[in-house]
Parts: C-alpha cells; sequence; structure tokens
C-alpha cells in the first residue's frame, strides 16, 4: 500500500511530498532507483537499518532514518527489508533550510541523518512507531518538519528558486552559460550558491533534468521514432540521448521500457 501527502501551508514551500510504504506479502526483488536529482529522508519503520546493495554483491548497513542526498546516478535497493518505510521528497532547492549543511555533501550519498539532526532523528522516528496508524504517522512526518521550521530564519535563497524554476520548465534549452546573465549574476556566485542550495551544479542539474524529460514522455517515442524524440528532448541525437541515458541509469532506453516497472523511479532487476 502506497499513501501520500502534500503538505500545505509553510511546509508545502519546502516539501513536494510525505509518503508512506507498507508491504504485507513478500519482498519483491531488488530493484534500480534512478536518480531525481532531488533530496529526501527515509524512516525505515519494519526495521532499526537499511539494507543496500553494494557493487560486490555484499549489503551495507545504513541506519534506519536516513537523509539521500541529490543523486545523478542509479543505485540498487532491495525492499525485501523496506517492508514499511516512510518518506519526504524535498522541492527542488528548499531542502538546505531543514537539513542544514551544504547539500554539495551530500550528493550520491546516503547520510545518516542522525549525523545533520542529532538525537532528533532518532526520536522523531519514534514518534512515528508510536503512531497507530498510516494516517497519524504521515501526520507526525508532517508535524516533525514543521516543528524544525519554526524558528528558521534561512529563506529559500532567491537565485535558487528562479534557476530551478526555468531549468525544470526548458531542460532542452542548452544555455545553461546564460542563466547568470539572466538572473543578474556572476556564473561563479551562480555555481556557488547552486551546489550549495540544490547539491549540484546547474549544468548537471539540467541534465537530469533533461533525463528526467525523456522518461515522462518515453511513450512518445512509437509516434515519434527515436531520433525525433530525442531532437525534441533537447539532445543532438539518437546516440546523445542513449549516452545520456545510460550514464544517468546504467540501462540503455529500450532497456529501460522493456523492464519498467509500475513506478516511474523504479526498475525491477533480475534476482
Amino acid at each position: 500500500m502506497f499513501s501520500s501527502v502534500v503538505p500545505g501551508g509553510l511546509l508545502g514551500e519546502y516539501v513536494a511530498l510525505c509518503w508512506l510504504h507498507e508491504s504485507t506479502g513478500p519482498g519483491q526483488g531488488p530493484e534500480l532507483r534512478l536518480p531525481t536529482g532531488t533530496v529526501e529522508l527515509m524512516v525505515n519503520l519494519s526495521a532499526d537499518d537499511f539494507r543496500m546493495p553494494a557493487e560486490d554483491g555484499t549489503s551495507r548497513r545504513l541506519p534506519g532514518v536516513l537523509a539521500a542526498g541529490p543523486y545523478r546516478h542509479a543505485y540498487v535497493l532491495d525492499p525485501t527489508s523496506h517492508s514499511h518505510v516512510l518518506g519526504v521528497v524535498f522541492r527542488p532547492g528548499r531542502a538546505r533550510a531543514l537539513i542544514d549543511v551544504p547539500l554539495c555533501e551530500l550528493a550520491d550519498r546516503h547520510v545518516a541523518l542522525e549525523d545533520l539532526w542529532g538525537v532528533g532523528a532518532t526520536r522523531a522516528r519514534e514518534r512515528m512507531l508510536d503512531a497507530p496508524d498510516a494516517t497519524s504517522r504521515l501526520r507526525v512526518l508532517e508535524a516533525v518538519l514543521r516543528e524544525r521550521l519554526t524558528g528558521l530564519d534561512q529563506a529559500v535563497h532567491p537565485l535558487v528558486a528562479a534557476a530551478t524554476t526555468w531549468l525544470s520548465r526548458t531542460p532542452e534549452y542548452p544555455g545553461v552559460g546564460e542563466l547568470g546573465d539572466r538572473l543578474g549574476w556572476t556564473t561563479r556566485r551562480v555555481q556557488q550558491v547552486f551546489r550549495s542550495e540544490v547539491g549540484l551544479s546547474p549544468k548537471s542539474y539540467q541534465r537530469l533534468q533533461r533525463f528526467r524529460s525523456v522518461l515522462t514522455g518515453i511513450d512518445r517515442v512509437g509516434r515519434l521514432g527515436w531520433s525525433a524524440f530525442a531532437v525534441e528532448r533537447g539532445y543532438y541525437d539518437q546516440a546523445h540521448l542513449v549516452r545520456e541515458f545510460r550514464a544517468h541509469s546504467g540501462l540503455s532506453p529500450t532497456a529501460y521500457l522493456r523492464g519498467r516497472g509500475g513506478q516511474l523511479n523504479h526498475v525491477p532487476l533480475a534476482r
């Protein structure tokens, strides 16, 4: 079962989604988690830790409350030990106020939330475990986030708000170099602020948004053909699209189409 809520009010300016996944049946096999470039929080309510498959076939043991940085590349998840998980998806450029470290330090990493929040992370998980049902747990999660926002004077940086909006709406537009001119900032300052507040460089963020536009529009390939679809999405040609798709996902676009599951960002893998 998957439940979610879009927070309102002030919290809604920072958080895009709070979600809860509950599985009552046998766990599915490992899956590829495609990158989104967003910062997320994850709380495992079914175990005290997360198990993340490593490249050598072993598994890494991570604490049960994590911050997932902005990933540029896919990674493998093993949902069998994660049957009951709460999560938070931050809006682009908004997580810094609640995480309170330069987000470039979290890029392509999972970090124990206790390293960022101290004992507050453990106490938040205990409050969620004490809640009686899914709706209550989501409300507790929202309450925890609202409490952390209380009294904070760290507003969203105006440059980041404008830049992420523009790059997300026009991921096919090649002029990242013009971003500073458009916003009235030097290129160096744009790079510094973007890495701190988003976690990625503007160019990396735009490349990832372009990849994301391929995922959301890939069913158009049947009508347009790969070459026309690639150009429509801002790539030079089909070969360019394939290279970039592999760089972010480890898959070719056709392999993704053959293997994708019911969720845009999750691809089931063979056991």
